[in-house]
């Protein structure tokens, strides 16, 4: 409460300062008046342009949409691309093995023989 009081005798006390002096008086007056002009022109602005803004927000939406789907492929196929490798991999490894084996095999065979 005590905040409030401070805060509404802070506003009553610039409210007299500037009421009390003619150039200050002008000089809000004339602040004011260029403040509503500003926001009249940027809603006059806003109500011209809307149909364009929008449509360029749609195009906007639709490009990002476009690129997300464009992504989700490319992360899709290089999955695909990672399993396969992985396959392809394993696959060489187990031929590997195998090879090494036969060629122990072999090796022990001559040894024998």
């Amino acid at each position: 409460m005590a905040k409030r009081k401070w805060g509404f005798i802070l506003v009553t006390a610039v409210v007299v300062a500037v009421a009390s002096k003619k150039e200050w008086r002008e000089r809000v007056c004339i602040e004011s008046k260029l403040a509503c002009k500003q926001a009249q022109e940027a809603y006059t602005f806003l109500r011209d342009n809307r149909e364009e803004m929008v449509s360029q927000a749609k195009e906007t939406i639709e490009g990002v949409n476009l690129l997300w789907k464009d992504v989700a492929n490319d992360v899709r196929a290089i999955t695909e691309k990672a399993v396969h490798i992985r396959e392809t991999s394993e696959e060489a490894i187990h031929a590997a093995k195998e090879a090494a084996d036969e060629i122990k095999a072999l090796k022990k065979q001559r040894e024998l023989e």
